[in-house]
């Protein structure tokens, strides 16, 4: 560019800096680029529409809420699995224990999958939603953090096995309780 078309430039633009021959220039004209994104914005409801609106609870926010708590604690416990696996790998066990770690994988998805699409916290008073998601944590701790643990101590003769699957049986029937726990609050289609 010209010296003149430089200089034509600079009074159309508010902020500028300029490096050697580089000259970045950001754009004066926000107030109008500012009322366009204001003219895109959804047109006003009925006022009928909107006072019916106004009197419902809105409960998206507590949904999506729990969402990122089942999402949360899932990958709590599965990384609990996880090393547990590398417990049970580094250890060179019995590769009957490992599947059963693989099967608590697939357990878990499924249970908090189900939760995901079936259970509306809306539906219930805070301290019961409270009391259900201390339920859900513990899925998660004590549950997969003991079968870790367990997973740990297990040798190569087989001492501690017993213990590591009384945890993998342990969090097994915690899964079939919070879901039954669960399902009484669940949506009816």
């Amino acid at each position: 560019m010209a010296k003149e078309q430089i200089d034509e430039e600079k009074k159309r633009w508010e902020v500028g800096v300029g490096i050697g021959e580089y000259k970045i220039w950001v754009a004066r004209e926000v107030d109008r680029l500012g009322k366009l994104s204001k003219s895109t914005k959804k047109a006003a409801r009925f006022s009928l529409l909107k006072k019916k609106q106004d009197g419902e609870p809105d409960y998206r926010e507590l949904r999506e809420e729990f969402r990122a708590f089942l999402r949360s604690t899932k990958d709590t416990v599965d990384l609990y699995l996880w090393f547990a696996l590398s417990n049970l790998a580094e250890r060179s066990v019995n590769r009957k224990l490992e599947a059963k770690v693989y099967h608590l994988f697939g357990d878990v998805a499924n249970t908090f999958l189900y939760i995901e699409q079936n259970f509306d916290p809306s539906k219930v008073t805070p301290d019961l939603l409270g009391f259900l998601k201390d339920r859900i944590t513990r899925i998660g701790s004590p549950g997969a953090f003991d079968i870790t643990n367990n997973a740990g101590t297990i040798t190569q003769s087989g001492e501690g096995e017993r213990l590591f699957l009384e945890s993998v049986n342990s969090l097994v029937k915690l899964l079939g309780e919070v879901r039954f726990d669960l399902s009484k609050y669940f949506k009816k289609e």
